[in-house]
């Protein structure tokens, strides 16, 4: 029987620190999980912390397995967004055997992060009107935003339902693309407030990099 909607589960602090305080707060929360002073990776190597963890970090966690951190092997990945947000991207190398990445941690922090970035744009479009009616309560916005809650709900029920082994790739794929599918439909509602980086929009920017780096087939695994 799966778990209903509101039941507790072990990833729920990691999505509600997520969708009350941010990007940062997440990244801070989601490395947290693999111990203290730990960067983990994503399939290819890739790190994305906030700056002073990437600073302090001794350890790294690829595919669950931790390991010493060796900075002098590493490559810095220049990245206009994380520089700006005070965070950073990174790649380490990663072992010709290294095990596949299973844990749907990331999934469950981007899911906090359109949940935050949900919020933003109801009180976005709050804001606003046209003519005598608030932009939130206009059919075509509302119909879009009813449709990210239904991705929402959706991906969550897919998260929970996930079998002790985790999820497959091509599961994990999927929610990945569900949940940034529904980010672009809360950009579009954001207009050109969406592309800014002092806008809510970043927390989106923010999310699919972490699609970039974490989800399993998204990236190119290059040589270690």
């Amino acid at each position: 029987m799966l778990p209903l909607p509101g039941e507790p589960h072990p990833r729920l602090p990691l999505r509600d620190t997520a969708r009350r305080d941010g990007p940062r707060a997440a990244l801070a929360a989601f490395h947290e999980l693999a111990g203290p002073r730990t960067l983990v990776c994503g399939p290819a190597g890739h790190v994305l912390a906030p700056r002073e963890l990437v600073a302090d970090a001794t350890r790294v966690s690829l595919a669950g397995q931790v390991g010493t951190r060796v900075p002098a092997h590493e490559r810095s990945l220049p990245h206009a967004l994380p520089a700006r947000l005070e965070l950073a991207a990174l790649r380490c190398p990663v072992p010709d055997r290294a095990g596949r990445p299973a844990d749907d941690a990331v999934l469950w922090l981007r899911l906090g992060l359109a949940q935050h970035l949900m919020e933003a744009v109801l009180a976005h479009l709050g804001d606003r009107a046209f003519g005598d009616t608030p932009l939130v309560r206009l059919p075509a916005a509302k119909s879009a935003l009813a449709g990210v809650a239904i991705t929402h709900l959706e991906t969550e029920s897919g998260l929970r339902g996930a079998p002790a082994d985790g999820l497959d790739d091509t599961t994990l794929l999927l929610l990945h693309q569900q949940l940034t599918t529904a980010d672009d439909a809360l950009l579009h509602l954001l207009g050109a407030n969406g592309l800014t980086v002092s806008g809510p929009g970043v927390t989106a920017h923010v999310s699919r990099l972490l699609a970039d780096l974490y989800a399993p087939s998204l990236v190119l695994r290059e040589a270690a």
